[in-house]
C-alpha cells in the first residue's frame, strides 16, 4: 500500500511519501523536486509537468495552466475572466456542464476538455514518477486543496484523481497539512491531560504561494491540533507582484521602443518571467537589471530595477495582508499578543516585504521575533499529507495525532415550504435549518429531524410513496463575510429521499385530513470538508401490547405487528395494557452533486486510457527512430574507422551506401514511419553489421583471452618443474596426467592462434575468445582438483599416561600401600 502526500500547486506539485521510518520528498523523472503543474497538447502526443514545461513557449496556445484555480469553477465566475484568463495561455471556454475548458489543438484536431480532464492528465504523470520512485503502485494517496475550495472544487480534484486511477483518502487543506506536520513532531506541546491549567500553544501560519494567501490559527497540545479559525485571500500571491511589475515595464518598454507588448500575448509571457526573477532578486539586492532578449520585433529590452521602486509598486497588494490576519484572529477570539508563533509557509514568503509587514504585525517589541521557518516553505504541505496518509494507513504505525479542522462556510438544508406542516400555533413551520456552520469541527456528524405532510391526493398519484427534495446550500448568518467563492445560487448538490409512505398515527396531524411523515437523516461533514446524508429513517409512534415492549426487535422492525388502530378498525378490542414504541423504516437517498455523474466520469477515464497508450506509442515510436538514426551515425563511422578491415571493399561501400540511403529516408519519407518499420529497418542493418562488429570485438579481446590461457597453463608447469615437496603427497601418475593435459590445451592453443592469424581479418575467426575461455576453464577443473589436494596429517605420537600422585607425591598405588600397612599397625583394644 502506498503512502503518498501530494501538494497539488498552482505553479509546481510536490510529491512526498512515507518510508524508511520518515517522510522523503522524491524526485520526478528530470530528478527535480518540485514538478510544473502543466499540460501541453502537441501534434502527436500531449506533454505534461516537465516535458509541458519545454513547449510552454513553443507551444504557446495549447498549453495549459492554472490547473489548481480552475478546477470545479464555474465559466460564469467573474474571476476568471478578471484574474484568470491572463495567466493562462491557451483560450478558456465554457465547458458541457457550465464548467471552464480548455481549448486546444491536439493531434491536429480542436478539442475543448474540461479542467477536471486536463488535471486527470497531470496526475497520471504524477503517479506514474511516483510508482517509479517508490517501485510499488502508487493508488492511495492525500491530496491538497486550499482552504477556500467549495464543494464542487473538491468534488472535481476527486475526480480528477479517480480517472487517473488514484485512490483518494482524503482531501485536506494546505495550512491543515503544514499544521499537522508542525505538531506532529513537537515533543514540548503542553500536555493539558495531566495539568488542565495548562494554556495550549498558539500558532499563526501563513502561506502565500503563486496564487493566494492563507491565514489559519492553530492551538496544539499533546497529540492534537485544533484550527481555531481561518481566513483568506485568494487573488494575492506571487504572481501579483510579478504583474506590478510586469505593469510599469509595458508602459515604459511600449515608449521607449515603440511595441505594443499586450497585442503579442507570447511577448508578455516572456517578460513575465524576466519580471519574476527581478522579484526574486530584489529580496536580497537593493538593485538588478530586467533583460529580455528578442522580446518583440527582434529587439532586445532591459531596465534597471531598484528595490525602493518595487515596494512602492507593490505597497497596494502589502496593504491587502493585513485583513485576513485581522479576520483569522478575530474569528479565533485572539490577538496577536495572545499568539506565540507565526509559522511561515509558501515560496512568496521568502519576499523581504513580506516578512517585513508580518513582523511589524506581530512582534510590538523590538527584541519580539515571533516569525519562525521551521518547515520548509516548499514541501510543508506535501509532507504534512504524507503524515496524514500514514496516519489513516493500517501498514504505518505513527504517533496518536488528532486534527481537528475548522468548517469556512455555513452550510444550510432547504426543502420546499408547501411540503412542511404548519406549527400547533398554526404558524408555518420552517423549511430550511443551517446544519453545519462557520467553525463548525471537521469531521462531524448530527442527527436531524424533518416533518412532511402527506396529502392523500399525492400519495394516490405516486402509489402511495412521497418523496422529500432536501437541497444543501451555502448560506447562513456568517455567509457575507466568509467572501465564498462564486457558485451558482450558492447550491451545493440535492438529497432526494424516497420511500416515503403513509404509517399508522395520527391521519389528521396537519389539519384537513392532511397526515404527517416524520423523518430522521444522519447529515455528515466528512474529513473532505464535503456533505453528505448517510441514512434516513421514517419514524412511526404506535400503542402495542405491554408484552410486545420485550420483544425489541420486533418492535422496531416488524411492519406486520398490529397497532391499536389496525385492532379498532378490526372491531378487535384493544389490550387494557398498551405501551407506546418507536418503529423505524429505512428510506433510500439520492443524491445529486455538483460533481460529475459516474457515468462521465467513466467515459473521461476510458479516453484518458486512450490517450495514454497513444502518447506511449508515440514515445515508443521516437525512440526506435531515435536507435535507428543512431545506428546509421554509428556504423557509419566505424566502417570507415575501427571495423575497417574486418569487412571487404565491396560489402563495405554497399554497407555504407545503405547507411546514407537510411539517412536520407529517416529525414524525407521515413520521419513519420510507424514503430514496425523503424523496428524492421533496424534489424535490416544489424544483420550487416553485427557480424563485422562481431570480428572486430574478437581481434580486441582475442590477445587477453590468449594471455590469461598462457599465463595459467605456464603457472602449472613451472610449478611442476620446481624442486620442493609441495606435490609430494600427490601420485605421479597423476602429475603426469596434469602435465600431459596442459601440454595438450597448449598445443591446441598454439595451432588455433596460428590458424586465426593466417586467415583475413574480414573472415569469421575460427576459433573465438569464448572458446578459447572455455579451454581454458576446462583446464582449470581438471588439473586443480589434483594440484589442490591436501597433504595428509602427519601422526601424533601418544605418550604413556603419568601416574595420579596425591598432595604428598604418593603414586596412587603406593598411597594404597601406605594406608594398609598403618592399618596393620594400629593397636587394637
Amino acid at each position: 500500500m502506498s503512502v503518498v502526500g501530494i501538494d497539488f500547486g498552482n505553479l509546481n506539485t510536490v510529491v512526498a511519501v512515507a518510508r524508511n521510518k520518515g517522510i522523503d520528498v522524491i524526485t520526478n523523472e528530470v530528478s527535480n523536486r518540485a514538478t510544473p503543474s502543466l499540460v501541453s497538447f502537441g501534434e502527436k502526443q500531449r506533454y505534461l509537468g516537465e516535458s509541458a514545461k519545454t513547449q510552454e513557449i513553443s507551444n504557446f496556445k495549447s498549453t495549459v495552466a492554472g490547473l489548481k484555480r480552475l478546477i470545479g469553477r464555474d465559466f460564469a465566475d467573474p474571476e476568471v475572466a478578471e484574474f484568470e484568463q491572463k495567466f493562462v495561455n491557451c483560450k478558456l471556454v465554457e465547458g458541457e456542464r457550465g464548467d471552464v475548458a480548455a481549448h486546444v489543438t491536439y493531434a491536429g484536431e480542436q478539442r475543448t476538455f474540461s479542467m477536471t480532464q486536463v488535471a486527470a492528465m497531470f496526475f497520471s504523470q504524477v503517479k506514474d514518477f511516483t510508482s517509479k520512485e517508490i517501485k510499488m503502485a502508487c493508488t492511495d494517496v492525500v491530496l491538497s486543496c486550499p482552504g477556500w475550495f467549495t464543494d464542487r472544487q473538491r468534488r472535481s480534484l476527486l475526480d480528477a484523481a479517480e480517472i487517473s486511477g488514484l485512490n483518494v483518502l482524503r482531501i485536506m487543506n494546505d495550512l491543515t497539512a503544514s499544521a499537522l506536520g508542525y505538531g506532529i513532531t513537537k515533543t514540548d506541546l503542553p500536555d493539558v491531560a495531566e495539568n488542565p491549567n495548562l494554556k495550549p500553544r498558539t500558532v499563526v501560519f501563513v502561506d502565500m504561494g503563486n496564487s493566494s494567501y492563507q491565514v489559519a490559527v492553530v492551538q496544539f497540545v499533546k497529540g492534537k491540533l485544533t484550527v481555531k479559525s481561518t481566513a483568506y485571500d485568494r487573488n494575492l500571491g506571487g504572481r501579483d507582484f510579478d504583474e506590478k511589475i510586469v505593469d510599469h515595464y509595458v508602459t515604459e518598454f511600449d515608449k521607449k521602443y515603440k511595441m505594443n507588448i499586450r497585442s503579442n500575448p507570447k511577448a508578455l509571457f516572456r517578460l513575465r518571467q524576466g519580471c519574476e526573477k527581478v522579484k526574486k532578486i530584489l529580496s536580497a539586492n537593493s538593485v538588478t537589471m530586467l533583460n529580455v532578449e528578442c522580446l518583440m520585433d527582434d529587439k532586445d529590452v532591459s531596465a534597471e530595477v531598484h528595490r525602493a521602486e518595487f515596494l512602492e509598486w507593490v505597497s497596494p497588494l502589502v496593504g491587502r495582508l493585513q485583513k485576513p490576519l485581522d479576520d483569522a484572529l478575530a474569528a479565533a477570539g485572539i490577538s496577536p499578543a495572545d499568539v506565540d508563533f507565526v509559522e511561515l509557509v509558501g515560496g512568496s514568503t521568502r519576499l523581504a516585504v513580506v516578512k517585513d509587514f508580518l513582523s511589524s504585525y506581530f512582534n510590538k517589541n523590538k527584541d519580539e521575533n515571533k516569525l519562525s521557518t521551521t518547515l520548509n516553505l516548499d514541501e510543508a504541505v506535501a509532507r504534512g499529507c504524507a503524515l496524514q496518509c500514514a496516519i489513516i494507513s493500517p501498514v504505518f504505525k505513527v504517533r496518536d495525532f488528532t486534527v481537528q479542522d475548522w468548517n469556512g462556510y455555513p452550510i444550510t438544508l432547504a426543502w420546499d415550504s408547501k411540503l412542511v406542516p404548519a406549527k400547533k400555533n398554526g404558524e408555518a413551520g420552517e423549511a430550511e435549518m443551517e446544519a453545519f456552520q462557520v467553525g463548525n469541527a471537521i469531521p462531524s456528524s448530527k442527527a436531524l429531524t424533518f416533518f412532511r405532510r402527506m396529502p392523500e391526493t399525492e400519495l394516490a398519484e405516486h402509489n402511495g410513496h412521497v418523496k422529500l427534495d432536501i437541497n444543501a446550500v451555502y448560506d447562513g448568518v456568517a455567509l457575507d463575510a466568509r467572501q465564498l467563492p462564486f457558485v451558482r445560487d450558492n447550491k451545493i448538490g440535492t438529497f432526494t429521499v424516497t420511500g416515503i409512505k403513509k404509517l399508522a398515527g395520527d391521519p389528521n396531524a396537519c389539519g384537513d385530513g392532511v397526515g404527517k411523515a416524520t423523518i430522521k437523516l444522519k447529515a455528515h461533514l466528512d474529513g473532505n470538508n464535503l456533505i453528505t446524508l448517510d441514512s434516513a429513517q421514517q419514524i412511526e409512534e404506535v400503542l402495542v401490547p405491554a408484552d410486545e415492549e420485550e420483544k425489541k426487535d420486533d418492535m422496531e422492525t416488524d411492519d406486520k405487528k398490529e397497532s391499536v388502530a389496525t385492532l379498532a378498525a378490526k372491531g378487535a378490542a384493544p389490550p387494557s395494557k398498551m405501551k407506546r414504541v418507536t418503529r423505524k423504516h429505512d428510506l433510500q437517498i439520492v443524491v445529486h452533486t455538483a460533481g460529475a455523474s459516474r457515468e462521465l466520469v467513466k467515459e473521461w477515464h476510458a479516453a484518458e486510457g486512450q490517450m495514454a497508450a497513444s502518447d506511449r506509442l508515440v514515445i515508443d515510436t521516437a525512440e526506435k527512430r531515435n536507435l535507428l538514426e543512431e545506428y546509421v551515425y554509428y556504423a557509419r563511422d566505424k566502417l570507415d574507422m575501427a571495423w575497417s578491415d574486418f569487412i571487404t571493399d565491396s560489402d563495405r561501400s554497399a554497407f555504407s551506401k545503405e547507411c546514407n540511403e537510411m539517412e536520407d529516408w529517416l529525414y524525407g519519407d521515413g520521419e513519420d514511419a510507424t514503430k514496425s518499420v523503424y523496428v524492421e529497418k533496424l534489424a535490416g542493418l544489424k544483420a550487416k553489421g553485427d557480424p563485422v562488429a562481431a570480428r572486430y570485438l574478437e581481434a580486441e579481446e582475442r590477445p587477453r583471452a590468449e594471455k590469461f590461457f598462457r599465463e595459467f597453463a605456464n603457472s602449472v608447469l613451472i610449478n611442476l618443474a620446481a624442486e620442493d615437496d609441495r606435490y609430494s603427497h600427490i601420485d605421479a601418475k597423476d602429475l603426469e596426467k596434469v602435465k600431459t593435459e596442459v601440454q595438450k590445451k597448449l598445443d591446441w592453443l598454439n595451432t588455433a592462434i596460428a590458424k586465426v592469424n593466417d586467415a583475413p581479418k574480414h573472415v569469421n575467426p575460427s576459433v573465438t575468445v569464448a572458446q578459447i575461455n572455455t579451454e581454458r576453464e576446462s583446464l582449470t577443473y581438471f588439473v586443480n582438483p589434483i594440484l589442490n589436494k591436501p597433504k595428509p596429517a602427519p601422526k601424533v605420537e601418544e605418550k604413556p599416561a603419568e601416574p595420579e600422585t596425591d598432595n604428598l607425591g604418593n603414586t596412587k598405588e603406593e598411597a594404597t600401600e601406605e594406608k594398609k600397612e598403618e592399618e596393620a599397625n594400629m593397636d587394637v583394644d
